[in-house]
Order: structure tokens, then C-alpha cells, then sequence
């Protein structure tokens, strides 16, 4: 190889090496290894994303120690950075878990052959310690996130952790069959903000090609890669079909004979005439039938064998990668926008479907609307009737022996829901933007709350799409993210104008493969409700709560909901009072978040009540458009209302001066200012209170509570007084008790 059409020597050296990357415009890092822990050498890296490195920076980070002979492993290794920073890098990994010696890279490298002769001879190839495979390439147009393309489900029989070749895996239980599974993958991808260790990083080698010369492929050659790995999926494909009937999801026997069109359409429906109609081709005949896409001259872009059409590309819509599509399913799609309902009515005008009871259409499985009461759909005993199915303790914590893993620190698990609550124009769902960035770039959220990176689903009913794409970029910059680290990990989808209920919605997230989404957020949530249903009824209220449960547990994932607050003065009430509607809005939810207004303009107070997690602090928010940012020279306490506000005028401040050195109020210096071994009464602390400008009434409501339930503070009756009682310090002895 040369650099500007000078010779470059390599040495054998990893210094030479990532020199000669960078020089073909691959951003090369040092890196370290840990058993099957790999990472860059850097404090942090998310810089490289957008710069090469420098010459001096590889110099320092490659330097050989004193005495090393050129080629010499010394321990180090070397890793690149794939998506734009390396000019669209892209990585396929194939995994060696089984010892199988490459049995999936085998499978994959005769199918692309077989597509597209010759392409395998143009990329680069590398081993891996493990057995496995790197397969590198640049291609002609960007590239997704990492993505997994091939997996196998391997029973577990149990939750506790497996290991399978050389790594453990926690296995999850799958919500259709019941059985506990570990999803080990063999084939997956590293793409734009992903990066991997590489020749000659000891124990890699490379079998073909240069990894500082890869070569450039085109986005349709890249299906054909990426095509031939996802057909080699083992993992049991969710059917997009229309929902069942009524009768079917309650589980009981329909009341006659109807044969639905769609479901006639699924026997005897002409998928192929279908598929050909729409411009699609095929491209490979037998029992897995391989299907191009239109617009695409060569590969595999999905598959159908059993009448069920599976996708993989990412760019044959209407269809959604990686997704089964029943025949009816097809059909809808491609002739109706997705709509079973006319599709049904279709199909019932060309002869599909029948009854013994009417000659109607029939198209009561494909609008499922529950009434407000009754059984959870999605429960346990969603086949029949509620039946008694208690566990015994043991077992219970046997089987659930840890709580559910967290998806925002000190707020939320997986499968809960929070409620986000505020008055109209608040900023909340600005907040939820910024909760949602955070969530899917793994960043703190306001500075405080840890979140676990993953995908996050916005569905939006009040704002138009030019809406959504204009603020979500305004909030991403006044983070400092950029728009390539949320653009495949932030999906919106707006009803505005196509409105559903929460009820109606329900093949909407059945279509959803659980996993999918870390994060659901539904903005506005009263939008959501059904036609007819009061928000101020519990009963209501209650049932809608337990189908987003029953969503939520599928899915594997949280739901946010934005809601809206009560009227008036939001001061005086608890926190699971500030949601307007029936009382079941709060006491059904996980977390239930509140914004309440500060007494200094353009401020809040966020605050929660938390189910799973210890109570939270409230922490001051200060506006500073488009983002929500904690101010914490601010009391929490002081919260606005319709009273003229308490402060002290600049006169009476100065008749009584505070002192600057003075500690902030906490739960210690208040049992030692407030609270003695003689008791005293709520009144009289209250009174005390007011003589004291550096302490709201709340705080130390709040700070008494506290107290209390440290155990730093008991109750105790008021020497002769009858039955009101007081607080004195624990351990303090009673009146008429002896030394």
C-alpha cells in the first residue's frame, strides 16, 4: 500500500497498522480486552465519532515500549470505528458460541455466492480468538446502528443465568409459549456509533484482503449481505396478521359458523400473483421460496415458505424489516395501506369469507374494542375465566429473585409505566423528548438519572410530523447530540388525524416484536382514551391501566405517559393528587412524575412517587428553551400558589440577616434544632417554623416525615394533654420513667 504515493511501512506493528488506517480514512483507537470484554483504551471515545485521530495521538497511543522488536505482540490492541467517520464502515460478526468450527459463516458464504457471484472475493476477512469471523467492507451509503441478524433460541427451563460456549446469558420468558429461552446470537452487525477489535490485535488474523483498504460495495450488494445472514434466523417469527375475534381473545367458542375473508384469504388466497403485481420478483424457487424487492436488480430481500412472507430488508415498504407477514397481512398492505378493516370488505366482494347467519361482512375481528370492565385480556388466564392459581412463597422468590432491571435509574423498570404529569403548556412533553434522547444514547437524564441505552418509540396524537421533526433536533443540539446518534435509535409515529384508543391499538403493539423498544411514550395520553370513557371513573381508568400493563410485560419494555394536571393551585396537593382524573390515574401506575410551578417564573418542581425505588428528592428545573435543566440553588419547597407569596420585602429581610455560613436545612440539623427528649406538637413546630426564613413549611413537613421513618424520631403522647401526641428524639425516656 502507499500514502500519497509514497511506500508505507507497517512493520508488523500496531502502531503501523492503525498509521496506515487512519491514512485510508479509518479511524483507528487503541484498545483493551477482558476475557470477552472488549473497549477502547480511552477515558472516553464518542469524540472519534467525529474526527480521525490524529498523528500525534497515534503515535502515543501505539508507542512501542523500549526494547520491543518490530511484530512483537506486547499485549495492546488495536480497534476501528465503523459508520461516516470511516467512510460508511461496516462490520458483519459471526459468532463461534457452538465450537461449530463457522457453521452459520459457511451457510451464509454458499448463499451470497449463490446471489451474487464474486462478492465474497472482494471483502475482507478475518478470525477471531473465538473461532469466528469478521467480514469488513465500506458501502456507497450510510449504515445502520449494530444490528442483530441472526439469532437461536436455546431452552433454559428456568430464569437463572446459562452460559452457552464461552459467555452467559439471562434468559427471558417468551410471552406466547411460556418457555424460558437464552437468544444467543450467531450473526450480527457493527455499524454507524459501533466499533471492533482487529488484526493484528493478538489473536486475530486476517484470511483475505487489507483492513486499511476495504473495499466499496453498493447498497444493493449490501442487501444481498445482510439478506443472507437474516434468512438464517432460527428464532420463532411473530405473524403480522388481523387480530382475533372477541370470542377468540376471551377464549370462548364462537356462537356460528363465520369464516372471515381474510381468514379464507390466508388458505386459498394467490400470495405470489400478489407479490409480483406490486413489482416484487422471484428470485429462488423450492420450499423457502427467496423474494427480490422492487427496485432492486439482484438478491434476496425476503422469503416465503408455509404462506408466510418474511422480511428483511429495510427498504421495502410498506413492509417492516425483519417482520412475517400472514397472506392477509400481504394483501392489506400492499392494496389497502394496512387497513383490515377495507380490506376485509374487499376481499367479501371477490367471494373470500362466509356465514350461516347473514349475508353481511363480517368484520368483527378486525376492530376489537373491550368493554371498560371485565378481564385483563392479556393476563394470565387470558384462555378462559380467572381461576385460582396461587404460588407458594418459596417458589416465588426462587423464580423472581431479583426485581425487574432498570431502564431509568430511580424511576422506572422494565415493564412499568410512569405517568408524567403537568398543567397545559408546561414543557412536558419537551421534558419527555429530552428523557427520551437520554434513554437512547445511555445519558444521565437532567444530570441525575441513569438510563439504559435502547430504541424508543414516540407515538405522538396532537403533533403534526413537520412538528416532531423540527423539535426533536432542537432538543438533541441543546444536548449536545448529534442527530446520527439518535436517528435509528428514535422512531415517531404521529396519529394526528388517524386517531386511536388505547383499546384499538392493541394489533398495533401486538405487531411489535417484545424487545423491540426500550421505551414507549404515549403523548397526550388523554387522546388515548376510548370514545365514551370518563376519565373521572376508576373503573375506567383502572381497566385502561391494565391493558398498557399487559402491553408493557409483552413488550418488555416502559410506557410513558404524558397526562394532564388538575385546576388550580397544585401547591397544597400531594403528589398523587396533581393528575386530573380518577384516583386509580396515580395508584395504577409504577411512577407517577409531577411538574409543579416554582414561586420564581419560568421554574418547576419535579417530584415523584415511586413503586419500586426509594422515595426521590424533588429536584428545581429551570426553563432554558428547548430544555428543562436542574437548578439546585433553589428550595423545592417553595412552590407557587394563589396566596400573595410569603417573602420577606427587602426592609424586613434586613431587620433580621441571615447567616451566610449557615448549612442547608437537612433531616440531621432539623431533629437537632426542632426535636428534644420533651415532646413537641405539630402546632408548635409549625410556629417555630414560621420565625424562620431559610425553612418553608413543606421542607420540614417533608423533613419530619423523613425523620420519622429513619427512626430518628417517635411519637409519643403530650404530658397532660389528653390524646394529641408529639415528636420526640428515639431512645428518649418518658415522663415518670426511672434512671
Amino acid at each position: 500500500m502507499s500514502v500519497n504515493g509514497q511506500p508505507h511501512r507497517r512493520n508488523g506493528s500496531l502502531r503501523g497498522h492503525a498509521e496506515a488506517c487512519v491514512a485510508a480514512g479509518l479511524c483507528a483507537l487503541p484498545a483493551v480486552r477482558r476475557g470477552e470484554h472488549k473497549r477502547p483504551a480511552l477515558a472516553s471515545w464518542k469524540l472519534y465519532q467525529n474526527r480521525l485521530p490524529s498523528g500525534d495521538e497515534i503515535s502515543g497511543w501505539f508507542a512501542e515500549p523500549a526494547g520491543l522488536d518490530h511484530g512483537h505482540d506486547d499485549g495492546r490492541s488495536m480497534c476501528l470505528v465503523c459508520g461516516s467517520i470511516s467512510g460508511n464502515l461496516e462490520m458483519i460478526d459471526f459468532d463461534n458460541w457452538d465450537g461449530g468450527g463457522g457453521e452459520a459463516f459457511d451457510a451464509w458464504r454458499e448463499s451470497v455466492e449463490a446471489q451474487k457471484p464474486g462478492l465474497l472475493t472482494r471483502l475482507v476477512v478475518e478470525t477471531t480468538p473465538s473461532g469466528g469471523r469478521h467480514v469488513v467492507y465500506r458501502c456507497e451509503s450510510s449504515v445502520s446502528g449494530n444490528t442483530k441478524l441472526a439469532q437461536r433460541w436455546i431452552e433454559s427451563g428456568g430464569p437463572d443465568p446459562v452460559v452457552v460456549g464461552a459467555k452467559e446469558y439471562v434468559p427471558r420468558r417468551d410471552a406466547a409459549s411460556g418457555v424460558w429461552h437464552a437468544a444467543v446470537t450467531m450473526i450480527e452487525t457493527r455499524g454507524e456509533g459501533g466499533l471492533f477489535l482487529c488484526a493484528p490485535s493478538d489473536g486475530y488474523e486476517l484470511v483475505q484482503g487489507d483492513l486499511a483498504e476495504p473495499p466499496e460495495i453498493t447498497a444493493e450488494e449490501r442487501d444481498v449481505l445482510l439478506g443472507a445472514a437474516w434468512a438464517l434466523d432460527e428464532t420463532p417469527r411473530r405473524i403480522v396478521d388481523a387480530p382475533p375475534r372477541p370470542a377468540e381473545v376471551h377464549g370462548y367458542a364462537p356462537q356460528d359458523a363465520v369464516v372471515r375473508p381474510g381468514d379464507e384469504f390466508n388458505e386459498r388466497g394467490d400470495v405470489r400473483e400478489l407479490l409480483t403485481r406490486h413489482g416484487w420478483r422471484l428470485v429462488k424457487h423450492g420450499e423457502n421460496e427467496h423474494w427480490c424487492r422492487p427496485g432492486k436488480s439482484a438478491g434476496t430481500s425476503a422469503t416465503l415458505k408455509d404462506r408466510v412472507f418474511y422480511v428483511f430488508s429495510s427498504n421495502a415498504p410498506p413492509f417492516e424489516p425483519q417482520k412475517a407477514y400472514a397472506p392477509f397481512a400481504v394483501y392489506a398492505m400492499l392494496e389497502h395501506g394496512g387497513d383490515f378493516t377495507k380490506a376485509a370488505a374487499a376481499l367479501a366482494t371477490d367471494g373470500f369469507g362466509s356465514s350461516e347467519r347473514s349475508h353481511g361482512v363480517d368484520l368483527s375481528g378486525f376492530t376489537v374494542t373491550p368493554a371498560f370492565t371485565g378481564p385483563d385480556l392479556d393476563g394470565p388466564n387470558r384462555d378462559g375465566p380467572l381461576m385460582p392459581a396461587p404460588v407458594p412463597v418459596g417458589e416465588l422468590v426462587a423464580a423472581y429473585p431479583k426485581l425487574r432491571e432498570p431502564v431509568i435509574h430511580g424511576l422506572l423498570r422494565e415493564g412499568e409505566t410512569m405517568n408524567v404529569i403537568a398543567s397545559p403548556k408546561t414543557g412536558k412533553s419537551w421534558l419527555t423528548l429530552d428523557l427520551a434522547i437520554a434513554v437512547a444514547t445511555g445519558r444521565d437524564w437532567l444530570g441525575r438519572y441513569k438510563t439504559v441505552p435502547g430504541d424508543v418509540l414516540i407515538i405522538d396524537n396532537e403533533l403534526h410530523r413537520e412538528t416532531s421533526a423540527h423539535r426533536i433536533p432542537g432538543v438533541a443540539d441543546a444536548r449536545n447530540v448529534a442527530m446520527r446518534e439518535i436517528s435509528g435509535r428514535i422512531f415517531v409515529d404521529n396519529l394526528r388525524g388517524r386517531l386511536q384508543d388505547i383499546f384499538t391499538l392493541g394489533p398495533y403493539f401486538e405487531a411489535i416484536d417484545p424487545g423491540r423498544y426500550k421505551v414507549i411514550v404515549l403523548d397526550a395520553f388523554y387522546r388515548f382514551m376510548p370514545a365514551g370513557g370518563d376519565e373521572n371513573d376508576n373503573g375506567t381508568m383502572a381497566n385502561i391501566y391494565n391493558r398498557i400493563d399487559s402491553f408493557a410485560d409483552r413488550l418488555g419494555c416502559c410506557f410513558v405517559l404524558i397526562h394532564h394536571s388538575t385546576k388550580g393551585s397544585q401547591s397544597g396537593k400531594s403528589v398523587t393528587d396533581v393528575g386530573a382524573g380518577a384516583g386509580a390515574q396515580s395508584r395504577a401506575t409504577d411512577t407517577h412524575l409531577v411538574l409543579r410551578p416554582h414561586e420564581e417564573e419560568g421554574v418547576v418542581v419535579l417530584d415523584a412517587a415511586v413503586r419500586s425505588w426509594p422515595p426521590i428528592e424533588p429536584t428545581c428545573l429551570r426553563w432554558s428553551f428547548p430544555v428543562w435543566n436542574a437548578d439546585r440553588s433553589l428550595d423545592p419547597a417553595d412552590l407557587k400558589n394563589d396566596r400573595p407569596s410569603r417573602k420577606k420585602t427587602a426592609a424586613s429581610r434586613a431587620e433580621k440577616p441571615t447567616d451566610p455560613e449557615q448549612p442547608a436545612w437537612d433531616v440531621e440539623r432539623f431533629v437537632e434544632v426542632f426535636i428534644s427528649s420533651e415532646p413537641v406538637s405539630l402546632a408548635e413546630l409549625r410556629e417555630h417554623v414560621k420565625t424562620l426564613d431559610d425553612l418553608a413549611m413543606r421542607r420540614a413537613e417533608d423533613l419530619l416525615s423523613i425523620a420519622e421513618t429513619r427512626g430518628l424520631i417517635e411519637r409519643r403522647k403530650l404530658p397532660g394533654r389528653g390524646g394529641p401526641v408529639g415528636f420526640v428524639r428515639s431512645g428518649a425516656e418518658a415522663e415518670g420513667d426511672s434512671a
